[in-house]
């Protein structure tokens, strides 16, 4: 059985694997990328909202999200630079529509620094084709990036690196030591029937609605897929990210408008369903009519990695401090995809983070 060692192992080659490995690899660490593909993945299959003020209850988590929101500029920046692969940002800001008039003179009392409050004459200024509607929040610094060109960048930037390697087979075991002994990650080559073994200072477990599932694993993590099915439909009409309740649109700026999501619980089942069509086809009719009846170009479905608070659970095991976590990332992986890099390279080399960890912590399970 063939053995390698790293100073570390990222398990997982979605955004927030892609991006701890390239954090860590700047930091002048030996990592070995250890990339399964498997069918339902959240990141290829995420629709790349920028948003930092929905589904969270705290104002001090909304704060967390915008710090990760303002790493963004730079961050595409410096990958679109290091590769030649520009990753567009629409920081144009999102839109919430009002449902009802008592809800616009709710949502009318929560504008704030960040967020401006749109009558139906200023929202149909901004938005022409919103004429229909009675208001908006207009959350001014929020947007979307298209996760596909993100995640080729990335994986470009970490493909070359001197100090990543990438491996593509299937982790079947991990067995952490004590604290000053390697971590040991068992995997197997399906197509050729070969085991190998590799040995590294730490493991960062970053494999998405699959990270509790791997034999090995010191902690219960309490991550559950559920599945959301999205639609690519033929139209300019928008040039803002526009939600209505679970609704959402989202203009490419390409002639696209990405519309989601469903939320499902249907285990590991990635498949996308007529159901699903409809679904969005109404989602999409209730934020704008004509978006109900374009011309659909494409559906699919990914595995949101969700966990009890909505929170992601980045940090060190209670037990085993060689083994550490960068999943459960839910609705928001896109968005913290550079924040959880950085905070994992600072928890392993004792760097300064941009932030406090302490809300994504495993010990609060």
């Amino acid at each position: 059985m063939p053995h390698t060692s790293a100073d570390v192992a990222v398990i997982g080659a979605g955004v927030a694997g892609l991006a701890s490995a390239l954090a860590l690899a700047d930091a002048g660490l030996d990592v070995v990328l250890l990339a399964d593909a498997r069918a339902g993945e959240a990141s290829p299959a995420a629709g790349g909202i920028l948003d930092t003020n929905h589904g969270f209850a705290l104002d001090s988590t909304r704060a967390l999200m915008r710090t990760a929101r303002d790493l963004w500029p730079s961050f595409a920046a410096t990958v679109g630079e290091r590769t030649g692969v520009l990753v567009p940002l629409n920081r144009d800001g999102v839109l919430e529509l009002a449902p009802s008039m008592h809800d616009a003179e709710r949502m009318r009392g929560t504008a704030g620094d960040d967020v401006t409050w749109l009558d139906a004459t200023d929202l149909t200024a901004l938005e022409p084709q919103l004429s229909h509607a009675l208001g908006a929040l207009h959350f001014r610094h929020d947007g979307a990036l298209n996760p596909l060109v993100l995640l080729k960048a990335l994986k470009h930037a970490v493909g070359k690196h001197i100090h990543v390697r990438v491996v593509s087979q299937t982790v079947t075991a991990i067995a952490p030591g004590r604290p000053d002994e390697a971590v040991t990650i068992s995997l197997h080559d399906t197509p050729t029937l070969t085991s190998t073994t590799i040995s590294a200072m730490r493991v960062v477990v970053a494999a998405g609605a699959w990270s509790g599932a791997l034999s090995g694993v010191p902690m219960h993590l309490p991550i559950a897929p559920v599945r959301g099915q999205l639609m690519s439909v033929a139209s300019k009409a928008l040039r803002h990210v526009v939600m209505l309740g679970k609704g959402y649109a989202i203009p490419r700026g390409d002639g696209r408008t990405i519309i989601g999501s469903t939320e499902e619980h249907t285990g590991f089942d990635a498949t996308h369903t007529a159901e699903g069509v409809q679904q969005i086809r109404a989602l999409a009719a209730a934020i704008l009519p004509s978006l109900g009846t374009a011309g659909m170009l494409s559906t699919w479905a990914g595995l949101r990695p969700m966990t009890r608070d909505g929170l992601p659970i980045i940090g060190q095991d209670a037990e085993f401090p060689s083994v550490l976590y960068a999943c459960g990332h839910g609705k928001n992986g896109i968005l913290l995809a550079p924040l959880t890099g950085l905070l994992i390279t600072s928890l392993i080399t004792g760097a300064s983070a941009p932030t406090d960890p302490t809300p994504f912590s495993p010990l609060r399970f």
